[in-house]
């Protein structure tokens, strides 16, 4: 049985199921905690090791599931994308130490034909987001960056797709989430 959490003060629904994720996947000696506070910058969980005492911020970023067209299909294989648009202050002054993307992904058993929607996360520290921004992304319109993540589940790959295709599977589900258990 999973651990049970509840939104009293300032927790969205991405900021849930990314705490959910976090809790199912890090040691004992890992807490994650939510500030109060909903107007707290930057920070929307902390992970903190209770041996330690050490703490990270974690920036939660949220996309809904969008359907694949069948040439995305056809071009990148099984799994959907996740679509941010934000301002590139987002990335390049934020204080937090990680970001973690949360990508809804529209799956299908081959077999039963059945269609679920299944949460997939992107752990990549902010030094390293704002690296890859200044290497691979171009700013847009109102000074914002477009990140369009493709995950495919299958094969437990995913990149980024929008100006230059970089590959971001390093950063996917428990490979992403294993940086932050050195904590």
């Amino acid at each position: 049985m999973g651990r049970a959490y509840k939104n009293f003060w300032a927790l969205n629904t991405d900021e849930a199921v990314a705490a959910g994720i976090l809790r199912n996947s890090i040691p004992k000696n890992l807490e994650v905690f939510m500030p109060l506070n909903a107007q707290m910058k930057d920070t929307d969980l902390v992970l903190m090791n209770m041996d330690t005492k050490k703490a990270l911020k974690i920036q939660v970023k949220g996309s809904r599931a969008y359907e694949p067209r069948k040439s995305e299909i056809e071009d990148h294989g099984a799994g959907s994308t996740g679509w941010f648009y934000f301002k590139k202050d987002v990335v390049h002054k934020n204080t937090a130490d990680y970001f973690i993307f949360l990508i809804y992904v529209i799956e299908e058993n081959k077999k039963s034909g059945r269609r679920t929607i299944s949460p997939h996360t992107l752990t990549i520290s902010t030094f390293e987001l704002g690296r890859l921004c200044k290497k691979y992304k171009q700013v847009g319109k109102g000074d914002r960056y477009n990140f369009f993540f493709w995950i495919n589940p299958l094969k437990k790959t995913s990149f980024e797709m929008r100006n230059e295709k970089f590959d971001t599977s390093t950063y996917l589900d428990e490979r992403g989430l294993k940086k932050l258990c050195q904590l």
